[in-house]
């Protein structure tokens, strides 16, 4: 499998994850969980953005989404993942983005490292929310990747 195949699977477990973790927190209402989800969704967004060079000086990546909110970025970010995915092939995975951090450090990464990244981060993001969940006696979501893909696999 190629590597740019290899990561449209990824972020569409990326994709599912995220929307059961949303499912299982609006009855929930744990506000600890949902402002560590609305920093995953936020963070997608804005290494998303980084891919076109954005400046992100000054940014904050601990704002404050509702559940409705982070259903809506939840599925912004997916669509861009997934439309940027099917523009490239393994060489463009190579391809250089320029961008600043939020401490308006300059950096540069190839695209393959920035959606690497991204999927580390909000799978331990997630990670962290499952822990909150429990802690905070709710039940959480089964999110693992053998859970996606055996799901997938009978479809």
């Amino acid at each position: 499998m190629e590597t740019v195949e290899h990561l449209r699977e990824l972020f569409a477990y990326n994709d599912w994850a995220n929307r059961r973790v949303i499912h299982a927190l609006k009855p929930n209402r744990s506000e600890k969980a949902r402002r560590i989800l609305a920093h995953l969704l936020i963070t997608e967004k804005e290494y998303f953005e980084r891919l076109d060079s954005k400046d992100s000086t000054g940014f904050d990546f601990w704002q404050n989404l509702s559940p409705e909110d982070c259903e809506d970025l939840a599925q912004e970010n997916a669509e861009n993942y997934e439309r940027i995915l099917k523009r490239f092939d393994d060489a463009g995975l190579g391809q250089i983005a320029k961008y600043k951090t939020s401490q308006g450090v300059a950096y540069q990464n190839t695209f393959r490292e920035l959606l690497t990244h991204v999927l580390f981060h909000s799978s331990i993001h997630r990670g962290n929310i499952i822990f909150k969940m429990r802690e905070e006696s709710f039940a959480p979501p089964k999110i693992d990747y053998i859970i996606y893909l055996r799901k997938i696999a009978t479809k």
